[in-house]
């Protein structure tokens, strides 16, 4: 008999339901807030010719990546009213030092990788002719924690010194996103801070209205292929509870969830469902604490 708590091999239709659900965006009133307010600030500085930038803080999994690429979309689709005009977005790793900063932007021009290993003047001076040629709307940095991280202040000082230079001379706002971490930044460097002053914090969802939204969207956008209402109504709060309102979390158990229902005659996601989902996104781990095991218990009774 079948293992009712393993998934088994799913057919590519199936897979093809857990790739819908993942790539689901739901624009919330936090990222419509924080895009609302980057495009303003770009189009301001065109103007003003003052020098300013964004921080974004949150944690993993709560879609710092998507919103970047979401201000990317809509600063991209200004730009390219002037061939010149880009917005330039790098990601930072562990690794980040002043010179990998110049390379990240180096490539973000289009400059391709040189035969041998180019020094910082070298990148530096491509870099300014970058700024000066293509004049991009923007940088938005993602991951830019790495900054911060460690015991590395003088290394962090240097890299954001790095761009205070570049905003300062080609009057380029930064958005930069990453997690709480980036709350070291105004110790480490407070001449940079003074300039990316504008900040902001995405926090995960709490159990209210702004939850039932979020759900009712993926509802909504899902309801073509699989029929989610039940998480409208009795998985709503064990959906909080497994999740703890990260998008993230949230997104792998409905992916899941939405894939078991996609292989049932009646592509209906239900309460067991969404409990073999959550082993399924954590491991059996989770299994003495299932929140939605524990709904259809109370329901029984």
């Amino acid at each position: 008999m079948r293992n009712p708590e393993f998934s088994g091999t799913r057919s590519p239709e199936v897979l093809k339901v857990g790739e819908q659900l993942l790539n689901v965006v739901v624009d919330h009133a936090v990222f419509r807030r924080i895009r609302d307010a980057a495009l303003d600030m770009v189009y301001s500085m065109r103007v003003l010719k003052n020098p300013c930038g964004i921080l974004i803080q949150a944690d993993s999994g709560m879609g710092k990546t998507l919103l970047l690429e979401l201000i990317q979309r809509e600063l991209q689709a200004k730009a390219l009213s002037d061939r010149h005009e880009i917005c330039l977005r790098i990601g930072l790793d562990s690794a980040v030092d002043t010179r990998a900063m110049a390379e990240s932007v180096m490539f973000a021009f289009g400059y391709p990788a040189p035969p041998s290993r180019p020094n910082l003047a070298f990148m530096n001076n491509l870099v300014k002719i970058g700024f000066e040629k293509r004049k991009p709307w923007a940088l938005l940095i993602d991951e830019m924690q790495h900054v911060c991280e460690g015991n590395k202040d003088i290394t962090a000082r240097a890299v954001t010194d790095w761009l205070k230079v570049r905003m300062d001379a080609f009057n380029t706002p930064v958005i930069c996103a990453g997690t709480h971490v980036l709350e070291r930044l105004p110790v480490i460097n407070p001449q940079f801070t003074s300039r990316a002053s504008m900040g902001f914090v995405i926090y995960p969802f709490a159990f209210d209205e702004a939850w039932r939204q979020l759900l009712a969207a993926f509802t909504q956008t899902m309801s073509g292929t699989v029929d989610l209402s039940v998480i409208n109504t009795a998985a709503c709060r064990p959906l909080h509870v497994a999740t703890g309102g990260n998008m993230r979390a949230l997104k792998r158990v409905l992916a899941y969830a939405c894939m078991h229902a996609a292989a049932q005659e009646n592509r209906v996601v239900t309460m067991e469902s969404l409990a073999i989902a959550l082993v399924d996104a954590k491991g059996q781990v989770v299994e003495q604490s299932n929140p939605f095991k524990a709904q259809r218990r109370e329901g029984s009774k």
